[in-house]
Protein backbone atom coordinates (compact mmCIF):
# COMPACT_ATOMS: atom_id res chain seq x y z
CA UNK A 1 0.00 0.00 0.00
CA UNK A 2 1.58 3.58 -1.04
CA UNK A 3 2.48 5.56 2.44
CA UNK A 4 2.97 8.84 0.72
CA UNK A 5 0.39 11.41 2.88
CA UNK A 6 -0.59 13.31 0.35
CA UNK A 7 -2.04 9.93 -1.88
CA UNK A 8 -3.64 8.58 0.78
CA UNK A 9 -5.38 12.15 2.05
CA UNK A 10 -6.67 11.99 -1.48
CA UNK A 11 -7.79 8.79 -1.33
CA UNK A 12 -9.58 9.26 2.24
CA UNK A 13 -11.03 12.84 0.83
CA UNK A 14 -12.66 10.51 -2.03
CA UNK A 15 -14.33 8.31 0.51
CA UNK A 16 -15.72 10.54 2.38
CA UNK A 17 -16.88 12.29 -0.75
CA UNK A 18 -18.48 8.53 -1.76
CA UNK A 19 -20.35 8.50 1.97
CA UNK A 20 -21.16 11.71 2.14
CA UNK A 21 -22.91 11.55 -1.71
CA UNK A 22 -25.05 8.74 -0.39
CA UNK A 23 -26.14 10.88 2.83
CA UNK A 24 -27.29 14.64 3.83
CA UNK A 25 -24.48 16.52 2.92
CA UNK A 26 -22.40 18.81 4.83
CA UNK A 27 -23.30 21.94 5.89
CA UNK A 28 -20.45 24.27 4.29
CA UNK A 29 -19.57 26.03 7.39
CA UNK A 30 -17.23 22.91 8.39
CA UNK A 31 -14.83 24.03 5.82
CA UNK A 32 -13.36 22.51 2.50
CA UNK A 33 -10.76 19.37 2.92
CA UNK A 34 -6.91 20.22 3.14
CA UNK A 35 -3.98 18.79 4.06
CA UNK A 36 -4.99 20.28 7.66
CA UNK A 37 -8.97 20.10 7.51
CA UNK A 38 -11.13 17.56 7.53
CA UNK A 39 -14.58 18.88 7.99
CA UNK A 40 -16.33 14.94 8.30
CA UNK A 41 -14.34 14.79 11.48
CA UNK A 42 -15.65 18.22 12.93
CA UNK A 43 -19.44 17.87 11.38
CA UNK A 44 -19.90 14.52 13.33
CA UNK A 45 -17.50 15.35 16.39
CA UNK A 46 -19.43 14.99 20.00
CA UNK A 47 -18.11 16.66 22.37
CA UNK A 48 -18.37 15.89 25.86
CA UNK A 49 -18.36 18.48 29.19
CA UNK A 50 -15.44 17.35 30.55
CA UNK A 51 -13.65 18.32 26.50
CA UNK A 52 -11.19 21.00 26.67
CA UNK A 53 -10.68 22.56 23.40
CA UNK A 54 -7.77 24.88 22.06
CA UNK A 55 -8.76 27.11 19.79
CA UNK A 56 -5.93 29.53 18.91
CA UNK A 57 -4.90 30.98 15.50
CA UNK A 58 -1.64 29.19 14.21
CA UNK A 59 2.14 30.49 16.14
CA UNK A 60 -0.08 31.98 19.08
CA UNK A 61 1.01 29.62 21.69
CA UNK A 62 -0.95 26.43 20.47
CA UNK A 63 1.75 23.74 20.96
CA UNK A 64 2.44 24.94 24.27
CA UNK A 65 -0.87 25.23 25.62
CA UNK A 66 -1.11 21.53 24.71
CA UNK A 67 1.49 20.84 26.57
CA UNK A 68 0.53 22.78 29.61
CA UNK A 69 -2.71 21.28 29.69
CA UNK A 70 -1.57 17.42 29.21
CA UNK A 71 0.64 18.05 31.97
CA UNK A 72 -1.97 19.94 34.48
CA UNK A 73 -4.29 16.45 33.29
CA UNK A 74 -1.57 14.25 34.43
CA UNK A 75 0.08 15.76 37.06
CA UNK A 76 3.41 16.35 35.66
CA UNK A 77 4.64 13.52 32.96
CA UNK A 78 7.43 13.96 30.68
CA UNK A 79 7.19 10.31 29.03
CA UNK A 80 4.60 10.99 26.48
CA UNK A 81 5.44 9.78 22.93
CA UNK A 82 4.28 13.17 21.05
CA UNK A 83 1.67 15.46 21.60
CA UNK A 84 -0.32 15.22 19.18
CA UNK A 85 -0.97 11.53 20.71
CA UNK A 86 -2.20 13.14 24.09
CA UNK A 87 -3.69 15.88 22.86
CA UNK A 88 -4.68 15.73 18.79
CA UNK A 89 -5.42 17.84 16.35
CA UNK A 90 -9.34 17.84 16.02
CA UNK A 91 -9.31 18.29 12.22
CA UNK A 92 -6.41 16.89 11.10
CA UNK A 93 -6.53 14.17 8.67
CA UNK A 94 -5.18 11.00 9.72
CA UNK A 95 -3.03 9.42 6.49
CA UNK A 96 -4.67 6.05 6.21
CA UNK A 97 -8.09 6.32 8.39
CA UNK A 98 -11.45 7.58 8.08
CA UNK A 99 -13.12 10.24 9.81
CA UNK A 100 -15.02 7.06 11.43
CA UNK A 101 -11.96 5.71 12.24
CA UNK A 102 -10.33 9.09 13.87
CA UNK A 103 -13.67 9.46 15.39
CA UNK A 104 -13.21 6.14 17.51
CA UNK A 105 -9.97 7.06 18.16
CA UNK A 106 -11.00 10.21 19.57
CA UNK A 107 -13.59 7.97 21.71
CA UNK A 108 -10.56 6.11 23.72
CA UNK A 109 -8.95 8.69 24.98
CA UNK A 110 -8.64 9.02 28.34
CA UNK A 111 -11.08 11.79 30.04
CA UNK A 112 -11.03 14.47 30.26
CA UNK A 113 -10.22 14.48 26.15
CA UNK A 114 -7.62 17.40 25.28
CA UNK A 115 -7.98 18.83 21.43
CA UNK A 116 -6.39 21.92 19.45
CA UNK A 117 -7.81 23.01 16.96
CA UNK A 118 -7.22 26.03 14.70
CA UNK A 119 -11.12 26.67 13.84
CA UNK A 120 -12.79 29.99 14.21
CA UNK A 121 -15.65 30.06 16.39
CA UNK A 122 -18.37 29.34 13.70
CA UNK A 123 -16.37 26.02 12.80
CA UNK A 124 -15.74 24.61 16.09
CA UNK A 125 -17.97 22.07 17.22
CA UNK A 126 -19.11 21.71 21.14
CA UNK A 127 -19.47 25.25 22.08
CA UNK A 128 -21.54 25.63 24.85
CA UNK A 129 -20.81 21.85 25.94
CA UNK A 130 -16.65 21.79 25.92
CA UNK A 131 -14.39 24.05 28.03
CA UNK A 132 -12.80 26.49 25.37
CA UNK A 133 -9.18 27.53 26.22
CA UNK A 134 -7.85 30.05 23.51
CA UNK A 135 -4.66 32.09 23.55
CA UNK A 136 -3.96 35.15 21.55
CA UNK A 137 -0.50 36.48 20.40
CA UNK A 138 0.41 39.82 19.50
CA UNK A 139 -0.42 39.05 14.49
CA UNK A 140 3.38 40.88 14.24
CA UNK A 141 4.64 38.07 16.57
CA UNK A 142 2.53 35.11 15.08
CA UNK A 143 3.53 36.14 11.28
CA UNK A 144 7.07 36.43 12.01
CA UNK A 145 7.21 33.06 13.51
CA UNK A 146 4.28 31.08 11.26
CA UNK A 147 7.15 32.34 8.58
CA UNK A 148 10.00 30.63 10.30
CA UNK A 149 7.76 27.76 10.59
CA UNK A 150 7.26 27.25 6.80
CA UNK A 151 10.90 27.51 6.42
CA UNK A 152 11.67 25.44 8.97
CA UNK A 153 9.22 22.31 7.74
CA UNK A 154 10.57 19.50 5.27
CA UNK A 155 9.89 19.39 2.16
CA UNK A 156 7.80 16.62 2.25
CA UNK A 157 5.83 18.05 5.35
CA UNK A 158 4.93 20.80 3.36
CA UNK A 159 3.97 18.90 0.37
CA UNK A 160 1.27 16.70 2.55
CA UNK A 161 0.11 20.17 4.34
CA UNK A 162 -0.53 21.79 1.02
CA UNK A 163 2.19 24.90 2.07
CA UNK A 164 4.93 26.11 -0.01
CA UNK A 165 8.49 27.81 0.68
CA UNK A 166 7.31 31.51 0.69
CA UNK A 167 10.12 33.34 -2.26
CA UNK A 168 10.86 36.00 0.46
CA UNK A 169 9.79 37.36 3.67
CA UNK A 170 7.84 39.61 2.46
CA UNK A 171 6.10 37.84 -0.05
CA UNK A 172 5.40 35.80 3.27
CA UNK A 173 3.81 38.65 4.67
CA UNK A 174 1.38 39.28 1.87
CA UNK A 175 0.52 35.45 1.65
CA UNK A 176 -0.27 35.49 5.24
CA UNK A 177 -2.44 38.73 5.09
CA UNK A 178 -4.40 37.35 2.31
CA UNK A 179 -4.84 33.71 4.03
CA UNK A 180 -6.00 35.77 7.05
CA UNK A 181 -6.18 32.67 9.38
CA UNK A 182 -5.63 35.07 12.61
CA UNK A 183 -8.20 37.89 11.59
CA UNK A 184 -10.55 35.15 11.46
CA UNK A 185 -9.96 33.55 14.66
CA UNK A 186 -9.25 36.33 16.91
CA UNK A 187 -12.35 37.88 15.09
CA UNK A 188 -14.87 35.03 15.61
CA UNK A 189 -13.60 34.09 19.28
CA UNK A 190 -13.72 37.76 20.50
CA UNK A 191 -17.76 37.75 21.36
CA UNK A 192 -17.21 34.81 23.48
CA UNK A 193 -14.62 36.33 25.98
CA UNK A 194 -17.14 36.42 28.93
CA UNK A 195 -18.54 33.08 28.03
CA UNK A 196 -18.53 30.77 31.29
CA UNK A 197 -16.95 28.05 29.43
CA UNK A 198 -14.58 30.25 27.39
CA UNK A 199 -11.14 31.35 28.98
CA UNK A 200 -9.16 33.78 26.83
CA UNK A 201 -5.40 34.34 27.69
CA UNK A 202 -2.76 36.36 26.24
CA UNK A 203 0.43 34.83 25.39
CA UNK A 204 2.38 37.75 26.98
CA UNK A 205 0.66 37.00 30.17
CA UNK A 206 1.99 33.34 30.10
CA UNK A 207 5.40 34.62 29.39
CA UNK A 208 5.23 36.96 32.30
CA UNK A 209 4.47 34.88 34.56
CA UNK A 210 3.23 30.98 33.88
CA UNK A 211 2.41 29.85 37.26
CA UNK A 212 -0.19 32.60 37.63
CA UNK A 213 -1.34 31.07 34.07
CA UNK A 214 -1.68 27.64 35.67
CA UNK A 215 -4.11 28.41 38.46
CA UNK A 216 -5.97 31.18 36.49
CA UNK A 217 -6.56 27.25 33.77
CA UNK A 218 -7.19 25.39 37.00
CA UNK A 219 -9.91 27.25 38.62
CA UNK A 220 -11.81 27.61 35.34
CA UNK A 221 -11.64 23.79 34.65
CA UNK A 222 -12.33 23.19 37.98
CA UNK A 223 -8.71 21.05 38.69
CA UNK A 224 -7.22 20.63 41.63
CA UNK A 225 -3.48 20.51 41.68
CA UNK A 226 -1.05 19.91 44.40
CA UNK A 227 2.37 22.16 44.88
CA UNK A 228 4.46 19.35 44.06
CA UNK A 229 2.01 18.32 40.52
CA UNK A 230 2.18 22.36 39.96
CA UNK A 231 6.15 22.36 39.98
CA UNK A 232 5.92 19.07 37.29
CA UNK A 233 3.50 21.15 35.13
CA UNK A 234 6.13 24.39 35.46
CA UNK A 235 9.19 22.42 34.67
CA UNK A 236 7.86 20.67 31.89
CA UNK A 237 5.69 23.14 30.07
CA UNK A 238 8.93 25.46 30.48
CA UNK A 239 10.13 26.67 27.25
CA UNK A 240 13.93 25.36 28.05
CA UNK A 241 12.40 21.40 28.95
CA UNK A 242 10.03 21.85 25.46
CA UNK A 243 12.94 22.92 23.16
CA UNK A 244 15.13 20.29 24.97
CA UNK A 245 12.60 17.91 24.01
CA UNK A 246 12.10 18.70 20.61
CA UNK A 247 11.25 15.66 18.91
CA UNK A 248 7.99 15.46 21.38
CA UNK A 249 6.64 18.38 19.60
CA UNK A 250 7.36 18.79 15.68
CA UNK A 251 5.37 16.29 14.89
CA UNK A 252 5.52 13.80 11.85
CA UNK A 253 3.98 12.87 8.48
CA UNK A 254 2.46 10.16 7.44
CA UNK A 255 5.97 8.01 5.81
CA UNK A 256 6.90 8.54 9.75
CA UNK A 257 9.35 11.22 9.22
CA UNK A 258 9.98 13.82 10.90
CA UNK A 259 7.99 16.73 9.91
CA UNK A 260 10.45 19.95 11.23
CA UNK A 261 14.40 20.11 10.82
CA UNK A 262 16.05 18.33 13.74
CA UNK A 263 15.32 20.90 16.88
CA UNK A 264 13.59 23.31 14.57
CA UNK A 265 10.10 23.31 15.58
CA UNK A 266 10.47 24.77 19.18
CA UNK A 267 12.37 27.38 18.58
CA UNK A 268 12.11 31.06 20.60
CA UNK A 269 8.58 31.64 21.89
CA UNK A 270 9.25 35.17 22.71
CA UNK A 271 7.20 38.34 23.01
CA UNK A 272 8.59 41.19 20.70
CA UNK A 273 10.71 38.59 18.20
CA UNK A 274 8.70 39.93 14.91
CA UNK A 275 11.01 43.40 15.61
CA UNK A 276 14.08 41.42 13.92
CA UNK A 277 12.42 40.99 10.48
CA UNK A 278 9.20 43.44 10.45
CA UNK A 279 9.92 46.41 8.28
CA UNK A 280 8.44 49.52 9.25
CA UNK A 281 6.14 49.04 5.99
CA UNK A 282 5.38 45.62 7.01
CA UNK A 283 4.62 46.46 10.47
CA UNK A 284 2.17 49.03 9.14
CA UNK A 285 0.35 46.57 6.56
CA UNK A 286 -0.60 44.18 9.77
CA UNK A 287 -1.20 46.59 11.88
CA UNK A 288 -3.36 48.13 9.63
CA UNK A 289 -5.52 45.34 8.71
CA UNK A 290 -5.75 44.56 12.51
CA UNK A 291 -7.37 47.83 14.06
CA UNK A 292 -9.58 47.36 10.22
CA UNK A 293 -11.13 44.77 11.26
CA UNK A 294 -10.88 44.70 15.31
CA UNK A 295 -12.53 46.38 17.66
CA UNK A 296 -10.52 48.99 19.27
CA UNK A 297 -11.41 47.20 23.38
CA UNK A 298 -9.65 43.83 21.67
CA UNK A 299 -6.76 46.40 20.49
CA UNK A 300 -6.30 47.50 23.72
CA UNK A 301 -7.05 43.93 25.10
CA UNK A 302 -4.31 43.09 22.71
CA UNK A 303 -1.70 45.56 23.32
CA UNK A 304 -2.01 46.55 20.07
CA UNK A 305 -4.10 50.24 19.91
CA UNK A 306 -2.72 53.22 18.72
Amino acid sequence: MCSDPLFLFIANKQEHEVTMTNSTALDPKWGQPDGTHDPWVLAHFQALESDVLITTAPKAGTTWMQQILYQMRTGGDPNFDTIDAVVPWLERPRAGKSWQQVLEDYDALPRPRLFKTHCTAEQTPGIGTASIILTVRDPRDCCVSFYHHLMNMTDEAREASGHQRPASFAAHVDNWLQFAAWFRNVRSWWPYRDDEKVLLLRYQDLKRDLGAAVDRIAAFLGWTLTPEQKAKVLEYSSFDWMKAHDQKFSGQTGSGKASFKPGQFIRQGKVGAHKDLLTTELEKKILDRARAELEPECLRFLEIGS
